[in-house]
């Protein structure tokens, strides 16, 4: 099963199908509800976590003979709506993190690694190739360096994920460090957030001078907000700014 809890302004996703938390077809609808769900409310961060050993191994293998075209198509459209989400969003990596597990941990803004972390995309190996983002995410992370994991379905420890980028960081108590991160995420102006979530993707597969014209147009529109105002006068204060994301 995969549950939601929210304590304040922070929401968190947590998979729980013990032992390798792999995600069964009835999982992936669920998970895409659950997102749905965050959409609408008014959390402020959230944090993408897990039950056990595992974040998730992957897909349950012994449906995947009998998953129809629509239901990887939805699984797509799931995994681009928590990648699109408006707050910021931490991913835990405990243990395995393996094709669609890695794909949910790519869709996160931040990744946080526990020290015996594995990570990999292994789906060559059974004939397919990660095909809801995953693939891409990966090769934005690592460049032409990715074919040599992805040809080989090769995984990689988390010291070896840190240096090539695929996690920010290893933490001895990565929930801890996260819900850490996603309180203190919380606490920042929502506008100020998403635009910089807006600018950074956007930069990403934008030319060097079309990323400057979206930043200075997300710049221009900040200025008018009424948190640019809070936070200024709190700052001017000395006291911590209350932002309403207006």
């Amino acid at each position: 099963m995969i549950r939601l809890e929210q304590r304040g302004n922070v929401a968190k996703l947590v998979i729980d199908n013990p032992p390798l938390n792999l995600l069964s077809l009835e999982m992936r609808k669920e998970l895409g509800r659950l997102i749905n769900k965050i959409k609408e409310s008014e959390v402020k961060s959230l944090v993408v976590t897990s039950v056990g050993k595992a974040l998730s191994a992957g897909g349950d293998v012994t449906e995947f003979l009998y998953t129809s075209p629509k239901d990887l198509l939805n699984w797509g459209k799931t995994v681009e709506a928590l990648a699109e989400l408006s707050i910021p969003t931490v991913a835990v990596i405990k243990g395995y993190a393996l094709g669609a597990g890695l794909e949910i941990a790519l869709a996160c803004d931040i990744r946080i690694a526990a020290k015996d972390a594995v990570l990999g995309l292994p789906e060559v190996k059974l004939g397919m190739i990660p095909a809801s983002g995953g693939l891409t995410r990966f090769v934005k992370l690592l460049g032409p360096r990715s074919l040599y994991y992805l040809l080989l379905g090769r995984r990689v420890t988390a010291e070896e994920a840190s240096r090539l980028g695929l996690v920010d960081e290893v933490a001895e108590d990565p929930d801890a460090r996260a819900d850490a991160l996603a309180e203190e995420l919380a606490k920042l102006p929502p506008l100020a957030v998403k635009a910089i979530k807006d600018a950074v993707y956007a930069a990403l597969d934008s030319p060097l001078y079309a990323g400057y014209l979206i930043e200075r147009a997300l710049f221009g529109l900040l200025r008018h907000s009424q948190d640019f105002q809070e936070g200024i006068r709190a700052f001017k204060e000395k006291r911590n700014p209350i932002y309403k994301g207006e």
